[in-house]
């Protein structure tokens, strides 16, 4: 029905230049077609969620439409200026005249006071007021997500039964929330309308900032906003592995009250994993829910960390121990920004695409295989190479697969409730061992991926070929396969003991069983853990470096030791538990 009308809007409803004109012929040129009535309450009737639409639109490749198809169905709410700028991408794939028209005249109307005004007080002052004022009296009780909603990109329901004398009630609840996921190129190119027409409406952008992307592209950043007339708040915050911490989220939190942040307006985080993850847990929290944008600008985030829709921070010398679930309402992941990073970054990188490819994805492990250094060494094709050289197409592919497979991994458990998580793979024994050891995150799940496919092998399920490819694999790519911190059988055992807290009484390891295939391990004891260890310290003593990775440390990679966050989080446990 909806795709239906949408046709029909594109198909007829015409407008010219002589439509722009703002006053009060404008609204009308728009409540006197019955195309637009019919558009507007479908629009803000339907259940935009709903997986049937999502396939009718894919099957006419145009996904591109759903997420303003979402944020329409709050079109009441919506700035005028904001509802027609999302009207012309809903009607992009259907008709490119009219969405150029629609997108101008969104344009022509900014920073106007017809523009700025909601859409819903525009309507009630048109000659169809009544049938506007009508629709205010039906949505407050049926309908008040499209009428007073406090985020344009989340909905709610629930269910609720109750015993004859009141005295037991049971409840269920649901949340619908959405997130769009784009490969994209220049983000900070001024032609690119990307952020621009997702701040334009707010008239500013609270951008929370790595300090290394400050130092790099600071001034790209304000010519983006200087340009749009968009005014820029900037928090600038460090973020190495070791401000990865609960203080960093309250600092955080506290910046976004000073500038009043409505819950409605989406922050952006520009950066790596550690300002994403830590900028999403604050945002998760302000409000009890307020939406960002992430601008993934290092390999991790943006094929692992930018998209997840789990926000957290380290703890009790723990990865990730305190956190929620709280997704993007859009990743973009712009490989431009690569030519920047040290290429010990680029390099622990790539052990997150080289997760999906063992577990999930054979044609991404072959396509891996073939690129071999040179994805390392050109930065994913932005340096060293010309924009015609094939590691630029294997790049871009490579980047596409590694989310694709991630995204369909991750968000089908959104809230993890349950442990069968193949995106899990490496990350298990590693968050208790790798700021122990002082390892980055890259090197760190390496190791334990490894050693898991090892795992796989000696119980019969893995062949001695594959194991091989895949640490043929890691070697060559200069990731570990081994560190000594394997030995440390305490530390072990805390990070076997911690599994099982994590994933409700189960180990559930995931592990290869064949390239792009996985099982999980339940059964594994800590003597078989010790013995296993050891083995595989004598088959991966063969490989290059005897298994140990190029840069596998933190301060290899110019960032602080997180060994010292680690024993100061171990001194503040003793003292907690001698108080």
């Amino acid at each position: 029905m909806t795709l239906n009308l949408i046709k029909k809007f594109s198909e007829y409803f015409v407008l010219s230049k002589k439509n722009f004109v703002i006053n009060k012929d404008l609204i009308e040129n728009f409540v006197n077609n019955n195309h637009f009535e019919n558009l507007l309450i479908n629009l803000t009737e339907i259940n935009p969620y709903d997986v049937k639409i999502a396939n009718e639109f894919s099957k006419l490749n145009a996904i591109s439409s759903l997420p303003h198809l979402r944020i329409l169905k709050t079109s009441l709410n919506l700035t005028t200026e904001r509802f027609f700028l999302e009207l012309s991408h809903l009607v992009l794939p259907f008709n490119k005249d009219l969405s150029k028209n629609l997108n101008f005249l969104s344009s022509s109307i900014s920073d106007t006071e017809f523009g700025n005004s909601k859409l819903i007080s525009n309507l009630l002052n048109s000659s169809k007021h009544a049938f506007y004022k009508q629709l205010i009296l039906d949505y407050e009780q049926k309908n008040p997500l499209a009428l007073y909603p406090t985020s344009s990109y989340r909905n709610s329901n629930g269910h609720v039964v109750s015993s004859k004398d009141y005295q037991q009630i049971e409840a269920t609840m649901n949340l619908n929330t959405f997130t769009s996921i784009k490969v994209e190129e220049d983000t900070l190119n001024i032609n690119n309308p990307l952020l621009r027409d997702n701040y334009k409406s707010f008239g500013r952008c609270v951008c929370l900032i790595d300090q290394n992307i400050e130092d790099n592209y600071g001034l790209a950043i304000e010519n983006y906003f200087n340009h749009h007339s968009i005014i820029l708040e900037k928090l600038v915050y460090r973020a190495m592995e070791v401000d990865k911490h609960i203080k960093n989220v309250e600092k955080i939190v506290e910046d976004f009250r000073k500038l009043g942040v409505n819950r409605n307006e989406p922050i952006l985080i520009i950066g790596g994993g550690v300002i994403g993850d830590i900028g999403a847990f604050a945002a998760s929290i302000y409000h009890r829910s307020t939406p960002y944008i992430m601008l993934s600008t290092s390999v991790v985030s943006a094929i692992d960390s930018g998209p997840s829709p789990r926000s957290c921070c380290d703890a009790g010398g723990f990865k990730n121990l305190l956190g929620s679930f709280h997704a993007p309402v859009l990743n973009i992941s712009d490989r431009s920004f690569f030519k920047s990073l040290r290429t010990s970054w680029v390099r622990h990188g790539i052990a997150e695409i080289h997760k999906m490819a063992v577990i999930r994805d054979k044609e991404l492990f072959i396509l891996l295989e073939d690129t071999g250094l040179d994805l390392m060494k050109t930065h994913f094709g932005t340096i060293n190479c010309s924009s015609q050289n094939e590691i630029v197409s294997k790049s871009k592919k490579i980047i596409g697969l590694s989310l694709k497979s991630y995204v369909e991994s991750e968000y089908d458990n959104l809230h993890e409730v349950h442990s069968i998580r193949d995106h899990a793979f490496g990350h298990g024994l590693s968050a208790n061992f790798e700021l122990k050891a002082g390892l980055l995150h890259g090197h760190a799940i390496s190791v334990e991926m490894t050693l898991s496919s090892f795992m796989s092998y000696k119980r019969g399920w893995l062949s001695e070929k594959d194991l091989h490819r895949i640490l043929k694999l890691f070697s060559e790519y200069e990731l570990s396969l081994w560190h000594d911190i394997l030995l440390d059988e305490k530390c072990m055992n805390d990070g076997f003991d911690k599994i099982l807290q994590k994933r409700g009484g189960n180990l559930a390891i995931p592990v290869p069983i064949a390239i792009g295939k996985c099982k999980y391990i339940n059964d594994l004891t800590k003597p078989e853990l010790k013995e296993i260890i050891q083995e595989f310290k004598q088959v991966v003593s063969k490989y290059p470096r005897k298994g140990l990775g190029v840069e596998p440390l933190c301060s290899d990679a110019g960032l602080e030791d997180p060994v010292t966050v680690f024993k100061a989080d171990e001194n503040i446990l003793k003292e907690a538990k001698l108080n």
